[in-house]
Protein backbone atom coordinates (compact mmCIF):
# COMPACT_ATOMS: atom_id res chain seq x y z
CA UNK A 1 0.00 0.00 0.00
CA UNK A 2 3.00 2.51 0.40
CA UNK A 3 4.00 1.95 -2.31
CA UNK A 4 1.11 1.28 -4.28
CA UNK A 5 -0.11 5.10 -3.03
CA UNK A 6 2.61 7.49 -4.75
CA UNK A 7 2.17 6.20 -8.00
CA UNK A 8 -0.80 8.31 -8.54
CA UNK A 9 0.59 11.60 -9.90
CA UNK A 10 -1.75 13.64 -7.50
CA UNK A 11 -0.69 11.96 -4.43
CA UNK A 12 3.04 12.58 -5.19
CA UNK A 13 2.20 16.32 -5.79
CA UNK A 14 -0.06 16.69 -2.73
CA UNK A 15 3.22 14.74 -0.85
CA UNK A 16 5.43 17.55 -2.44
CA UNK A 17 3.27 20.59 -1.72
CA UNK A 18 2.97 20.18 2.21
CA UNK A 19 6.85 19.12 2.52
CA UNK A 20 7.21 22.17 0.58
CA UNK A 21 4.75 24.55 2.58
CA UNK A 22 5.16 22.87 6.30
CA UNK A 23 0.82 22.88 5.97
CA UNK A 24 -1.47 23.22 3.04
CA UNK A 25 -4.97 23.28 3.43
CA UNK A 26 -7.86 21.19 1.72
CA UNK A 27 -9.00 23.99 0.23
CA UNK A 28 -5.50 25.37 -1.12
CA UNK A 29 -4.92 21.67 -2.28
CA UNK A 30 -8.18 21.77 -4.25
CA UNK A 31 -7.38 25.00 -6.22
CA UNK A 32 -3.62 24.11 -6.67
CA UNK A 33 -4.45 20.62 -8.06
CA UNK A 34 -7.88 21.13 -9.67
CA UNK A 35 -10.08 19.01 -7.69
CA UNK A 36 -12.85 19.09 -5.41
CA UNK A 37 -11.84 19.80 -1.36
CA UNK A 38 -13.86 16.20 -0.83
CA UNK A 39 -11.39 13.69 -3.16
CA UNK A 40 -8.48 15.96 -1.39
CA UNK A 41 -9.92 14.71 2.24
CA UNK A 42 -10.02 11.18 0.65
CA UNK A 43 -6.40 11.39 -0.51
CA UNK A 44 -5.28 12.93 2.38
CA UNK A 45 -6.89 10.28 4.52
CA UNK A 46 -4.82 7.33 2.39
CA UNK A 47 -1.73 9.36 2.75
CA UNK A 48 -1.81 9.61 6.51
CA UNK A 49 -2.68 5.99 6.91
CA UNK A 50 0.25 5.13 4.80
CA UNK A 51 2.34 7.42 6.68
CA UNK A 52 3.31 10.07 4.11
CA UNK A 53 1.73 12.77 5.50
CA UNK A 54 -0.18 14.30 8.80
CA UNK A 55 -3.44 14.95 8.79
CA UNK A 56 -5.79 17.40 10.55
CA UNK A 57 -8.85 18.91 10.80
CA UNK A 58 -8.81 21.15 7.49
CA UNK A 59 -5.30 19.96 6.10
CA UNK A 60 -2.48 18.38 6.36
CA UNK A 61 1.44 18.97 7.62
CA UNK A 62 4.29 16.81 6.58
CA UNK A 63 4.77 13.11 8.60
CA UNK A 64 7.40 14.67 10.88
CA UNK A 65 6.18 17.77 13.07
CA UNK A 66 9.34 17.33 15.29
CA UNK A 67 11.90 18.29 13.14
CA UNK A 68 12.81 22.02 12.35
CA UNK A 69 12.54 22.91 8.58
CA UNK A 70 15.69 24.77 7.81
CA UNK A 71 16.00 28.38 7.58
CA UNK A 72 16.01 29.23 4.15
CA UNK A 73 12.81 27.59 3.52
CA UNK A 74 11.28 28.99 6.76
CA UNK A 75 12.12 32.31 5.22
CA UNK A 76 9.88 31.59 2.24
CA UNK A 77 6.98 29.84 3.76
CA UNK A 78 3.81 31.66 4.60
CA UNK A 79 6.10 35.16 4.36
CA UNK A 80 2.27 36.92 3.39
CA UNK A 81 1.03 35.60 6.64
CA UNK A 82 3.98 36.77 8.29
CA UNK A 83 4.36 40.02 7.15
CA UNK A 84 0.89 40.31 8.33
CA UNK A 85 1.18 39.56 11.63
CA UNK A 86 4.67 41.40 11.64
CA UNK A 87 2.42 44.96 10.49
CA UNK A 88 -0.32 43.88 13.05
CA UNK A 89 1.79 43.36 16.07
CA UNK A 90 4.08 46.34 14.76
CA UNK A 91 0.92 48.89 15.87
CA UNK A 92 0.49 47.29 19.36
CA UNK A 93 4.05 48.81 19.94
CA UNK A 94 4.44 53.13 20.66
CA UNK A 95 6.69 55.26 20.12
CA UNK A 96 9.07 55.99 22.75
CA UNK A 97 8.84 52.10 23.53
CA UNK A 98 11.54 49.50 24.71
CA UNK A 99 11.30 46.12 23.82
CA UNK A 100 13.20 42.77 23.20
CA UNK A 101 12.80 40.66 19.62
CA UNK A 102 13.72 37.21 19.19
CA UNK A 103 14.66 34.40 17.28
CA UNK A 104 12.72 33.80 14.18
CA UNK A 105 11.92 34.89 10.79
CA UNK A 106 8.32 36.40 11.89
CA UNK A 107 9.79 38.35 14.33
CA UNK A 108 12.27 39.69 11.67
CA UNK A 109 8.77 40.63 9.29
CA UNK A 110 7.95 42.07 12.30
CA UNK A 111 10.96 43.86 12.72
CA UNK A 112 10.62 45.18 9.05
CA UNK A 113 7.56 46.65 9.90
CA UNK A 114 8.85 49.19 12.71
CA UNK A 115 9.58 51.58 9.39
CA UNK A 116 7.36 54.48 10.32
CA UNK A 117 8.33 54.33 14.55
CA UNK A 118 10.04 56.63 16.08
CA UNK A 119 12.70 56.40 18.80
CA UNK A 120 12.87 53.03 19.69
CA UNK A 121 15.30 50.70 22.08
CA UNK A 122 15.46 47.51 20.51
CA UNK A 123 17.26 44.47 22.05
CA UNK A 124 17.69 41.43 20.54
CA UNK A 125 19.38 37.80 20.05
CA UNK A 126 18.54 38.02 16.12
CA UNK A 127 21.25 39.04 14.14
CA UNK A 128 18.87 40.12 11.22
CA UNK A 129 16.89 42.16 13.12
CA UNK A 130 19.88 43.92 14.47
CA UNK A 131 21.03 44.65 10.78
CA UNK A 132 17.33 45.36 9.28
CA UNK A 133 17.32 48.33 12.42
CA UNK A 134 20.64 49.68 12.55
CA UNK A 135 20.55 52.26 9.73
CA UNK A 136 17.62 53.99 12.00
CA UNK A 137 19.71 57.08 13.77
CA UNK A 138 16.51 57.12 15.88
CA UNK A 139 16.75 54.05 17.14
CA UNK A 140 18.97 52.49 20.09
CA UNK A 141 19.98 49.40 18.80
CA UNK A 142 21.57 46.22 21.52
CA UNK A 143 22.58 43.00 19.73
CA UNK A 144 22.92 40.53 23.10
CA UNK A 145 26.49 39.21 22.94
CA UNK A 146 26.58 35.08 22.89
CA UNK A 147 27.45 32.45 20.04
CA UNK A 148 26.47 33.23 16.45
CA UNK A 149 24.44 30.67 14.77
CA UNK A 150 25.75 30.63 10.88
CA UNK A 151 22.70 28.95 9.83
CA UNK A 152 20.01 31.27 11.04
CA UNK A 153 22.01 34.42 12.73
CA UNK A 154 20.42 33.46 16.21
CA UNK A 155 22.27 34.62 19.14
CA UNK A 156 22.23 31.96 21.70
CA UNK A 157 23.98 30.29 24.82
CA UNK A 158 24.68 31.22 28.60
CA UNK A 159 26.42 34.64 27.25
CA UNK A 160 23.34 35.44 25.33
CA UNK A 161 20.68 34.25 28.04
CA UNK A 162 22.88 36.77 30.61
CA UNK A 163 23.27 39.73 28.08
CA UNK A 164 19.27 39.89 27.54
CA UNK A 165 18.59 39.23 31.34
CA UNK A 166 20.62 42.61 32.25
CA UNK A 167 17.63 44.49 30.65
CA UNK A 168 13.92 45.71 31.73
CA UNK A 169 11.81 46.48 28.47
CA UNK A 170 8.07 47.53 27.70
CA UNK A 171 7.36 44.71 25.18
CA UNK A 172 8.85 41.43 24.31
CA UNK A 173 8.24 40.43 21.04
CA UNK A 174 8.38 36.69 20.30
CA UNK A 175 8.38 34.07 17.85
CA UNK A 176 7.41 29.95 18.61
CA UNK A 177 7.84 26.69 16.93
CA UNK A 178 5.06 25.15 17.90
CA UNK A 179 1.65 25.29 19.99
CA UNK A 180 -0.28 22.28 21.46
CA UNK A 181 -4.18 23.10 21.71
CA UNK A 182 -4.11 23.34 25.48
CA UNK A 183 -1.73 26.24 25.18
CA UNK A 184 1.84 25.09 25.74
CA UNK A 185 4.51 26.87 23.72
CA UNK A 186 7.35 24.58 22.41
CA UNK A 187 10.84 25.33 20.53
CA UNK A 188 13.16 22.78 18.71
CA UNK A 189 16.54 24.31 20.47
CA UNK A 190 17.28 24.60 24.72
CA UNK A 191 19.58 27.46 24.00
CA UNK A 192 17.01 29.29 21.67
CA UNK A 193 14.59 27.97 24.85
CA UNK A 194 16.57 29.89 27.45
CA UNK A 195 16.67 33.26 25.61
CA UNK A 196 13.23 32.98 24.51
CA UNK A 197 12.09 32.86 28.58
CA UNK A 198 14.74 35.17 29.58
CA UNK A 199 12.64 37.59 27.22
CA UNK A 200 9.41 37.07 28.88
CA UNK A 201 10.43 37.07 32.35
CA UNK A 202 12.07 40.81 31.93
CA UNK A 203 9.18 42.04 29.48
CA UNK A 204 6.64 43.81 31.04
CA UNK A 205 4.14 42.78 28.29
CA UNK A 206 4.58 40.16 26.08
CA UNK A 207 3.37 39.34 22.14
CA UNK A 208 3.48 36.16 20.25
CA UNK A 209 3.56 36.04 17.05
CA UNK A 210 2.50 32.57 15.01
CA UNK A 211 1.20 31.73 12.28
CA UNK A 212 -1.18 29.03 11.78
CA UNK A 213 0.58 25.88 10.82
CA UNK A 214 2.79 26.44 14.21
CA UNK A 215 -0.99 24.63 15.87
CA UNK A 216 0.46 21.41 13.38
CA UNK A 217 3.63 21.74 14.76
CA UNK A 218 5.16 19.86 17.76
CA UNK A 219 8.76 20.44 19.28
CA UNK A 220 9.91 18.44 22.04
CA UNK A 221 11.12 21.44 23.93
CA UNK A 222 8.83 23.59 26.51
CA UNK A 223 8.98 27.16 26.65
CA UNK A 224 6.08 28.22 29.12
CA UNK A 225 2.07 28.49 28.55
CA UNK A 226 -0.15 31.02 27.67
CA UNK A 227 -0.23 32.47 31.24
CA UNK A 228 3.42 34.16 30.62
CA UNK A 229 1.56 35.50 27.24
CA UNK A 230 -0.03 39.14 27.13
CA UNK A 231 -0.66 39.21 23.23
CA UNK A 232 -1.28 36.56 20.85
CA UNK A 233 -1.13 37.53 16.90
CA UNK A 234 -1.68 35.55 14.43
CA UNK A 235 -3.00 35.21 10.58
CA UNK A 236 -6.31 32.72 11.19
CA UNK A 237 -8.62 31.83 13.42
CA UNK A 238 -7.59 29.34 16.61
CA UNK A 239 -9.97 26.44 17.22
CA UNK A 240 -12.45 27.03 20.17
CA UNK A 241 -10.85 24.91 22.60
CA UNK A 242 -7.51 27.25 21.88
CA UNK A 243 -9.64 30.72 22.05
CA UNK A 244 -11.29 29.11 25.44
CA UNK A 245 -7.86 29.26 26.52
CA UNK A 246 -6.63 32.29 25.82
CA UNK A 247 -9.76 33.66 27.40
CA UNK A 248 -9.15 31.98 30.02
CA UNK A 249 -5.57 33.36 30.46
CA UNK A 250 -6.42 36.55 29.55
CA UNK A 251 -4.21 36.71 26.51
CA UNK A 252 -5.41 39.19 23.86
CA UNK A 253 -6.07 37.84 20.16
CA UNK A 254 -5.38 39.91 17.15
CA UNK A 255 -6.19 38.58 14.29
CA UNK A 256 -3.73 39.72 10.61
Amino acid sequence: MMQDILNSPRHRQIVTLVQAHGFMSNEDLAQRLGVTVQTIRRDLNALSEAGHVARYHGGASPASSTENIAYGERQSLHSRAKDAIGQCASRLIPDGSSLFINIGTTTEAFARALTSHKDLHVITNNLHVAVALSPRRDFRTVLAGGLVRPQDGGIVGAGATESLSGFRADFGVIGISGIEEDGTLLDFDLDEIQCARAIMRHARRVILLADHTKFTRSPVGRVGDLSSIDDFVTDRMPSSPFVASLEAANVRLHIA
